[in-house]
């Protein structure tokens, strides 16, 4: 048996309003090309793809920058003065 350290990859989800945030994967698979986990979600294991709002696999400590809200071809919103 190997253990994996518990950082080794999060999930990214975005709500409707354009909210980023990111849940820990309990467990996943690494091919090397394609990452595939399962998050906690209403008490239960579920697959982060299955989930709504999921956007993508990361590292932890990745800049989720690039994460959008649902409509990514919305502008970003602006500051009011």
């Amino acid at each position: 048996m190997s253990l994996l350290a518990a950082d080794g990859h999060v999930a990214l989800f975005v709500t409707d309003e354009g909210d980023a945030r990111r849940l820990p994967l309990v467990c996943w698979r690494d091919d090397g090309a394609t990452v595939h986990g399962m998050v906690l979600y209403r008490g239960a294991l579920r697959r982060a793809e299955h989930v709504p709002g999921f956007r993508r696999y990361a590292h932890p400590l990745e800049d989720d920058t690039p994460v959008r809200g649902a409509d990514a071809s919305r502008p970003p919103r602006e500051a009011s003065a």
